[in-house]
């Protein structure tokens, strides 16, 4: 299907609406199926209480830019296929609510896998949202490290890249952005998340630039605490959301490491951030070689019976009736692993 431009309200005709899946501060999310193939997809559109209000115009103006994006030459890597973008109608024909005001919708392919992070909603209702990310992302164990899988935070960072290629610097791509598959080791980002142009240093404001992209970027994935020991650690939740100065929030990082972390992985972690600080970033390539360092000595680090005990059965938690609303079959997605 072209996504050059925008479809016609009643294109929707052709998915039929499932369950709420989930929902964030700009966006509801539902699951759909596409009737002329079959496939599982994804409906999603913006948050009624921003219709309701009709203070909708941003996140339609951030989904229009992202449409065009994604149909500008070749897909971007890792990203689910567009399948529409409508013009506006209200919709009450098909969601079943007239929420007073227009709006476009959405329609992508379904991610498959579990977010690395779930919503904050699931989180509240006392769900285990943290055990991918934990368990993939910030401490793997050795059953899983000598399977050899990508980490799959470095999927994010060609996003950027690809993104920076077209003017833009992507943000918000954070852990609940992230969709992962255990089985195949994919990752999926399901959002292009906030573009904006870069922004030299004013007299009455900072400068904004791909520093500032990929701080928010090692923010989200890495953690200067040691391997959990015991699988209860595995479902805490440990977000920052610093702000702030470059340089201050930068800092701020620096002292949980000095103060948590010892050896190679801590020095690899202070060395990105001093030049995170100093604005030394000029290709996303440069901050990847550097984090793949980062990433490798966090995976040398000593691990024990105790930890890894504690990572399986951990894992054993994703088996939880909770993780079945997403594309995600623990028997098949588990099997590997012990």
């Amino acid at each position: 299907m072209n996504v050059s431009g925008t479809y016609h309200p009643h294109v929707l005709k052709r998915f039929r609406l499932g369950d709420p899946l989930g929902e964030g501060a700009d966006m509801q999310v539902f699951a759909a199926t596409d009737l002329e193939s079959e496939s599982p997809c994804v409906v999603k559109r913006p948050h009624p209480s921003l219709i309701s209000r009709n203070i909708h115009e941003d996140v339609e103006r951030r989904i229009a830019l992202q449409s065009q994006l994604r149909s500008e030459g070749d897909a971007l890597p890792s990203l689910p296929s567009l399948l529409a973008c409508t013009a506006q109608d209200r919709f009450e024909w098909y969601f079943g609510d007239d929420l007073g005001h227009s709006y476009v919708v959405l329609v992508e392919e379904r991610a498959a896998g579990v977010p690395l992070l779930g919503s904050v909603g699931d989180q509240v209702r006392g769900h285990p949202v943290s055990l991918p990310m934990n368990l993939f992302a910030l401490h793997p164990s050795s059953e899983h490290l000598e399977r050899e899988i990508e980490n799959p935070s470095l999927s994010v960072l060609t996003i950027i890249e690809r993104c920076l290629e077209s003017g833009y610097l992507a943000g918000d791509l954070g852990p609940r952005n992230l969709f992962y598959s255990p089985g195949t080791g994919r990752a999926t980002t399901i959002d292009l998340g906030a573009l904006r142009r870069p922004r030299a240093e004013g007299k009455r404001s900072p400068a904004f630039d791909l520093n500032d992209i990929l701080f928010e970027f090692f923010q989200f994935y890495t953690t200067p605490d040691r391997l959990p020991t015991s699988p209860e650690e595995y479902a805490q939740v440990r977000e920052r959301r610093l702000v702030g100065s470059l340089e201050r929030m930068t800092r701020s990082i620096l002292e949980e490491y000095t103060s948590s972390s010892s050896g190679e992985r801590r020095d690899s972690a202070e060395a990105i951030l001093d030049d995170l600080a100093r604005r030394r970033y000029q290709s996303v390539s440069e901050f990847r070689s550097g984090f793949e360092l980062y990433l490798a000595q966090t995976a040398s680090e000593p691990r024990s019976d105790t930890s890894d005990f504690a990572w399986s059965t951990a894992l054993d938690r994703l088996r939880e009736p909770y993780w079945s609303k997403y594309l995600f079959d623990a028997e098949s997605e588990l099997l590997q692993y012990g």
